[in-house]
């Protein structure tokens, strides 16, 4: 079925009535079905002139959607059978390969999971001409009464969204344009998140409970603010006098991008933690910083589950993943009066606490905080690290073996 040219319809009179004829698509057959609809009385009460009945012409015409891309994409959709989920699997890879803006193999992680446990099993063999704002209330109502909270709710209709929003035709236009209404569905409004953080006595007591790899971690966590992914993908190479330098990441053993643009950048170090950095590499000059006992990057889920989380249940200390740590710098950097250019550059912030976008002002773009070398260090030595290092100091780990990088291109 290729796209058809407009009509406007044609006025005939038969049977004592003006009557407008014309052709409409349907669903399950190439040849449209002829229309024939009154307009008004031939004579008497209720005969129109005769521009009357060409303004009424072109109102039938245009009601029943005979010239509607609309009405037309909808017939050709439910012509094809293209259900949610056969979308859901095209909008997927499409992310995934995508020249401009790839989405990290995380977050496409998450989208997967939010489709196989969630949408697919509720609306994944309906036809997307048949998914509308009732079919998202439905939805909604069932995730609520699965005990979901809000936020994951949230992020469960935004893929939703996503997937009915990616079926485009040939002009790059949307097939089912949905003008969503969530006051309607009743999609849960996001309150104050849970968003744990570890004080200055947690983290003392953290580093003194670790032994090892373990400890200089947990120090470096703590006196960077970095993500996991940065952290573990810290290589020799990357300490550069009294700092790291993040320019990749890695997820399930693969090197990748950085999250954010803003994420790449110099981390300066507190001279005591610099000093047990490199005496925690020794005479190491190549491979990750912090390796498992193959000589491969650390993966966070291992680490989080076999190190953190037994050392937290042991202290009594909330349990809580890497994030705790990084809140724990940047409440430290604020309570010890660091410029908030600085704050942003250390932390490679690209979103604000509430999610939303951080906008750069004119100042902002005057700042040049990665040229300032020496104001960074000062302010690293300055406010010192808000907790205590332990006593000894770290013994370098030597890594067993050779190690194999596994990277991911974008």
């Amino acid at each position: 079925m290729s796209r058809r040219s407009g009509q406007a319809g044609t006025i005939v009179k038969a049977g004592g009535w003006y009557r407008v004829r014309f052709r409409i698509d349907i669903p399950g057959q190439y040849e449209r079905r002829q229309m024939s609809v009154k307009i008004c009385p031939a004579f008497g009460p209720g005969l129109m002139t005769k521009s009357a009945r060409e303004r009424r012409k072109v109102e039938i015409v245009n009601s029943f959607g005979a010239n509607s891309i609309e009405h037309f994409n909808k017939v050709v959709s439910i012509e094809s059978g293209q259900t949610f989920r056969d979308q859901a699997k095209f909008w997927l890879n499409q992310c995934t390969t995508r020249k401009r803006k790839p989405v990290k193999p995380a977050t496409i992680c998450g989208w997967k999971s939010y489709l196989e446990k969630h949408l697919n099993p509720l609306i994944g063999d309906l036809t997307l001409s048949f998914i509308n704002n009732s079919t998202l209330k439905n939805a909604v109502s069932k995730l609520s009464a699965a005990g979901l909270s809000p936020k994951t709710i949230r992020n469960v209709v935004q893929v939703m969204t996503a997937v009915m929003s990616s079926a485009v035709n040939e002009d790059s236009e949307e097939i089912h344009p949905r003008k969503w209404n969530f006051e309607f569905a009743d999609v849960p409004v996001v309150g104050e998140q849970r968003t744990p953080a570890f004080t200055g006595e947690n983290v003392t007591k953290i580093i003194n409970e670790a032994e090892g790899q373990e400890r200089m971690i947990f120090m470096l966590f703590a006196a960077t603010g970095l993500r996991a992914g940065e952290l573990f993908a810290l290589r020799v190479k990357h300490l550069v006098r009294n700092g790291v330098t993040v320019n990749q990441s890695v997820w399930q053993g693969a090197v990748q991008k950085p999250k954010t643009p803003n994420a790449y950048r110099q981390v300066d170090l507190n001279t005591s933690v610099a000093d047990c950095l490199r005496a925690f590499i020794g005479d190491r000059k190549e491979g990750f910083i912090f390796q498992s006992a193959k000589g491969t990057s650390i993966h966070q889920s291992n680490f989080l589950r076999r190190s953190l989380h037994p050392i937290l249940a042991k202290l009594g200390i909330e349990k809580q993943g890497f994030h705790g740590f990084r809140r724990f710098r940047v409440t430290h950097l604020e309570s010890s009066n660091v410029p908030a250019a600085l704050v942003r550059y250390w932390t490679g912030h690209a979103n604000s606490s509430d999610g939303s976008v951080v906008r750069q002002t004119v100042t902002d773009k005057y700042v040049k905080m990665e040229k300032d070398t020496k104001f960074r260090a000062d302010i690293a030595e300055r406010i010192g690290l808000g907790f205590e290092l332990p006593k000894p100091e770290v013994v370098p780990t030597v890594p067993r073996f050779e190690e194999k990088e596994v990277a991911v291109s974008y």
